[in-house]
């Protein structure tokens, strides 16, 4: 119970600062897209999107190899290895950005993106600048979860996010350029690296001069390896054949319009399920180190659950409020990404379940099964981007994400599933998905009855009223999960004490352990 507790406070924790920054993120987003305008806001999204893959290539394996190794150098009771480790990670990050910071200079010098030619001097600087800043922040957040420590990430990035609202009202109240708002992405970046130093200095967590031991020197070249190979594999199906192909065969505007889809998704994803997905690895390398692989069976099963009850409300809630929102929030100009957003929500609700398989696999060391895994999806990625995006544009882009996506989350099951021996808990995710048909339909019929701007909050609340109670009626929670959830609820003040009993109640619809 009180480790269930203790994973529970995390994931909350995280999620709530994932909601800060993704509801300012997201705030942000709108008016930037209503400053600049469809075509503008297209260059800046695809100048976004550019240092968001140059991150992950600088940073490639190493915030997940420094949470899992960290965690399971923890769970030995090694401290003094776990400050050698933070050491070399340290190093490691350092000179990896540098090299792929400077590959990336003299590609621009060469042959610039169109949209900086008449700035470049500029705009390379301020890509410099924001992609050095933030690839440090996240490598030493990274750090801190594999310490178990969650506050020095989330809260820099809710402190960020609230920097980020104040310069973006500003520059939109002023009417900003493309390159101003991309400065501030770049002032941002800063103040969260150096939040993020100072508050893992005050909780001691730093750089040790031990020695590694040779075993887990030997473990650890060749995770990095492996796992480098595989995040910039990664790099490329992050919508890079999408994004690229859109810039080349399409407009500005319809960059734009699959940059929306995207973001929002990914603040919806990051809402939902990003505080389970932090701490997801850490969790699952600290029962590896302890246990072994063995132990991880059961956590991926549960986690399966779980995820898959998320995943059902995001592709519920992508197909009933996706035209009501973006009509809300960015404006009939915007209208053309409405096809991109509803069908990127559906297909990453479906997919979401993917983090658990890839926890497990990066937790056991199966790295060279994730290297297959993405680069099968690669190839699915190229083959679906050259075939579809030129002759179809935006819906192209849209089928070449789903396939993709489908094909790396379904080979990724496939690996983990024989790695643990595991089943999926087929039973209660069939329930789930009944659940979330039956809502969606209901749902959907509101928000399209209604006639009214805001009716697509009327059937998000028609969703989530119907969702949620039918996935306790058609029994996909544990007797566990009640118990926890009435124990956080019973130390509420004031009305816990009357609502923990009646969540315990609701054990009666528990589904059976053997399932």
């Amino acid at each position: 119970m009180k480790d269930k507790i203790d994973l529970l406070r995390n994931v909350a924790l995280v999620a709530m600062a994932s909601y800060i920054e993704s509801a300012v993120g997201l705030l942000a987003g709108v008016l930037i897209a209503r400053t600049l305008g469809p075509t503008d806001y297209g260059h800046y999204a695809f100048g976004i999107w550019m240092c968001g893959a140059l991150i992950m290539a600088g940073n490639n394996a190493l915030p997940t190899s420094s949470i899992k190794f960290l965690a399971e150098a923890r769970g030995a009771g090694r401290a003094d290895v776990a400050a050698a480790l933070v050491r070399r990670f340290l190093r490691l990050q350092l000179v990896s950005s540098g090299l792929v910071l400077g590959v990336f200079a003299v590609v621009m010098a060469v042959r610039p993106v169109a949209d900086w030619a008449d700035h470049l001097p500029l705009m390379l600087g301020i890509a410099v600048v924001a992609v050095w800043s933030r690839a440090g922040f996240w490598m030493r957040g990274a750090i801190s979860k594999g310490y178990e420590l969650f506050v020095p990430e989330n809260l820099s990035l809710a402190v960020t996010a609230i920097a980020n609202l104040v310069l973006v009202v500003t520059l939109a109240w002023k009417g900003a350029s493309v390159a101003e708002f991309f400065g501030a992405y770049a002032v941002l970046g800063v103040i969260s690296n150096i939040l993020v130093r100072y508050m893992i200095r005050q909780r001691g967590v730093g750089p040790g001069p031990a020695p590694i031991p040779d075993d887990i020197d030997r473990r650890l070249r060749k995770h990095l390896v492996l796992t480098g190979i595989m995040m910039l594999l990664v790099v490329a199906t992050n919508k890079a054949v999408e994004m690229t192909l859109l810039k080349a065969y399409t407009s500005a505007e319809t960059v734009g319009y699959f940059a929306i889809a995207g973001a929002l998704t990914k603040g919806a994803v990051e809402i939902l399920a990003g505080g389970m997905a932090a701490v997801l690895l850490p969790a699952m390398s600290r029962r590896f180190g302890q246990s072994g692989a063995h132990s991880l069976g059961k956590m991926l099963a549960e986690s399966a659950r779980l995820y898959w009850f998320v995943g059902m409300a995001i592709a519920g809630l992508g197909l009933t409020v996706s035209e009501g929102l973006v009509h809300l929030l960015y404006g009939q100009r915007y209208e053309g990404a409405i096809p991109a957003l509803m069908w990127h929500l559906v297909i990453s609700g479906l997919v979401v379940v993917n983090g658990a398989a890839a926890a497990v696999l990066t937790a056991s060391d199966r790295q060279m099964d994730r290297i297959r895994v993405i680069l099968c999806a690669l190839i699915a990625n190229l083959i679906a981007g050259f075939l579809l995006i030129p002759r179809y544009g935006l819906n192209g882009a849209i089928a070449s994400f789903a396939i993709t996506q489908l094909c790396d989350s379904t080979l990724a099951w496939w690996y983990a599933r024989r790695r643990t021996k595991v089943d999926l808990p087929i039973g209660p995710m069939a329930r789930l998905t009944a659940a979330g048909l039956i809502a969606t339909g209901l749902g959907y019929l509101v928000a399209d009855e209604l006639h009214l701007k805001l009716a697509f909050i009327g059937g998000a609340a028609v969703f989530l009223g119907t969702y949620l109670p039918l996935t306790v009626l058609f029994r996909t929670w544990r007797a566990g999960d009640f118990e926890v959830i009435a124990t956080v609820i019973g130390r509420l003040p004031g009305v816990g004490a009357a609502l923990s009993p009646r969540m315990l109640a609701l054990r009666r619809f528990a589904i059976a352990e053997a399932v």
